[in-house]
């Protein structure tokens, strides 16, 4: 008799159970949209995006991922921090502004299919990649050098021999100064892409291309200036007011 009492003492407590569940669709249903939503927003596990846009202020593996793509094409050049910050913004605007679409600072559908496009396109033309991305190491390494009038060597540089020397590490050779370079070598493209030299002129008395800067993405450039072999960046009155254009020595 006692056995049959907890037997049935236990069928309504079970009853009682699964009589709540019935009747709370809504409360089992927000637990599975939880779940749901949670997964949507993790990425997947090749590090794409999976969101409908990304905008400053946002953080998470979605932007790192973000600023993985833009760092692989030149835009993004500092820490993978998964913060949606003001220089994340501003590489997404430049990559914007090369691409032709609206600049607004925000990674929308456009812009992400854009990134994925162009990331495409640097796969496909991977054996170019590798040699920008020498010219740029290279480059890089000789920051700090004197500018030496006439010079050529890491003693020191004017602005055609370091770019000519650079080159000559990575197996390309070019004329001696800028205005040679400009006339006779490489191939004049529309706009830059990494590794490739930017020209300017009247930046002194001298008839064409002046100075030169090997473009490294995120509208910068290195070049020998009269402190040295050294970053600037190509948004100041003074390079707009003497650009000449670029030319690609792949």
């Amino acid at each position: 008799m006692y056995k049959s009492k907890s037997v049935a003492r236990k069928y309504v407590v079970s009853s009682a159970l699964v009589a709540s569940m019935a009747f709370s669709p809504a409360l089992s249903e927000g637990v599975f949209a939880m779940a749901d939503s949670d997964a949507v927003e993790q990425p997947d596990s090749s590090g794409s995006l999976e969101t409908d846009a990304l905008n400053k202020g946002d953080r998470g593996r979605d932007v790192t991922a973000l600023q993985t793509e833009l760092e692989s094409l030149g835009y993004y050049t500092y820490n993978l921090d998964g913060l949606f910050g003001p220089i994340t913004e501003d590489a997404v605007e430049d990559f914007q502004r090369d691409q032709g679409l609206q600049i607004d600072g925000i990674a929308g559908p456009e812009t992400m299919e854009a990134l994925s496009s162009a990331e495409a396109s640097s796969e496909d033309s991977e054996s170019v990649s590798v040699s920008q991305s020498e010219v740029v190491s290279i480059a890089k390494n000789l920051i700090g050098t004197p500018y030496v009038w006439g010079g050529t060597s890491p003693d020191g540089f004017d602005s055609s021999g370091f770019i000519q020397y650079v080159f000559n590490q990575a197996g390309v050779d070019l004329s001696r100064t800028e205005r040679d370079m400009w006339k006779y070598d490489g191939e004049q493209i529309e706009s830059p892409s990494i590794g490739d030299v930017v020209f300017f002129e009247g930046t002194y008395d001298v008839e064409g291309a002046s100075h030169s800067g090997i473009y490294i993405g995120n509208n910068q450039i290195i070049h020998a200036g009269s402190d040295g072999v050294e970053i600037s960046d190509l948004s100041y009155d003074y390079w707009q007011d003497h650009y000449l254009g670029v030319k690609s020595f792949k």
